[in-house]
């Protein structure tokens, strides 16, 4: 944007003609630019362009630059070439990606509840274009929403999603404190099951970092690591469960 207000537009926008206009093709960023500096008039080429080159240019220079582009109408663009004969294959060369992103893409308008599908569409709240490929993966609807209320709720990131779906525990929040001159871990139940713990079983906690680590003997020994004797702020304690 500074150097189109200190020496001008040196490369012309690419529009094709609408039947109310123009549409913009190539330049998507370079016109916003001129938008935001008071700039009235700019040169334009006007090439003609079908429906599907005009999409594949404006998903190539998006995909290019690392631009936001809305996943709805990205997907709604690839369901247009598909059904005009388009394989997926060439659908994916064209615009630089993989086969699977074209298939994750079309799979928020195939599988994705509604409402959830509105929601990535307009940008609202948290859920973005990868929590919802995620979520589409889910073939109940209705289970779809309740985990993308727990994605609002948590602020769940993509990657914690997917360990959800994958039958990983989410990360709680542990209560210590001294009983009887002992160390103990108040656990709830559910993520102690998870965890696979039982009351009584003896943890070695530490800090690592800014995580707080819960390690058992089965877990050293799978992973064949020693007991870390001189980690910093290790105590020894006992897990007792149904507590919150």
């Amino acid at each position: 944007m500074r150097s189109i207000r200190n020496i001008g537009l040196l490369q012309p926008i690419v529009v094709r003609r609408t039947h109310d206009g123009y549409q913009v093709v190539f330049g998507n960023h370079r016109i916003e630019a001129c938008r935001r500096i008071g700039m009235k008039k700019i040169t334009a080429i006007v090439n003609y362009f079908t429906d599907e080159e005009a999409f594949l240019a404006r998903v190539t220079e998006n995909l290019l630059r690392n631009s936001y582009m809305n996943p709805i109408e990205e997907a709604e663009g690839y369901r247009m070439l598909v059904n005009q004969g388009w394989t997926i294959n060439a659908i994916a060369e064209k615009v630089g990606k993989c086969d699977s992103y074209i298939c994750e893409r079309l799979a928020l308008l195939d599988n994705l509840d509604s409402h959830l599908r509105a929601s990535v569409q307009n940008g609202n709240g948290h859920l973005t274009p990868s929590h919802a490929e995620l979520l589409s993966r889910i073939p109940d609807k209705h289970h779809q929403t309740e985990i993308a209320r727990l994605v609002e709720t948590r602020r769940l990131s993509v990657r914690a999603l997917e360990n959800l779906l994958n039958g990983v525990p989410l990360p709680t929040k542990v209560r210590v404190e001294e009983e009887s001159g002992a160390w103990c871990v108040h656990i709830p139940d559910d993520f102690a099951k998870g965890l696979g713990l039982r009351a009584g079983v003896q943890l070695s906690m530490y800090i690592r970092g800014r995580k707080l680590v819960l390690e058992t003997p089965t877990t050293r020994r799978r992973n064949k690591q020693p007991a870390r004797r001189d980690a910093p702020n290790r105590l020894l304690v006992q897990a007792v469960q149904g507590a919150s």
